[in-house]
């Protein structure tokens, strides 16, 4: 589920509060494909989190291939 959240008025990105439902069983299950070789998760980078507007951009423009990896 996502609601828009309002970001502060100098910013030039659009934002969304995300809700996941995490699932134990259902966790682990993903983590048993992924060490069985049965799921690839492409990482297209990491970024640091101050880089977020710069990522949020490529990704909208679609420049972006694979999972980003932001990093705190």
């Amino acid at each position: 589920m996502a609601t828009p959240v309002e970001p502060p008025a100098d910013a030039s990105v659009t934002a969304m509060h995300m809700v996941a439902r995490n699932d134990v069983g259902q966790l682990a299950s993903i983590v048993e494909l992924i060490d069985a070789g049965g799921l690839v998760v492409d990482i297209a980078g990491s970024h640091p989190m101050s880089d977020l507007a710069l990522v949020h951009r490529s990704s909208e423009a679609g420049q972006t291939r694979g999972k980003i990896i932001l990093l705190a």
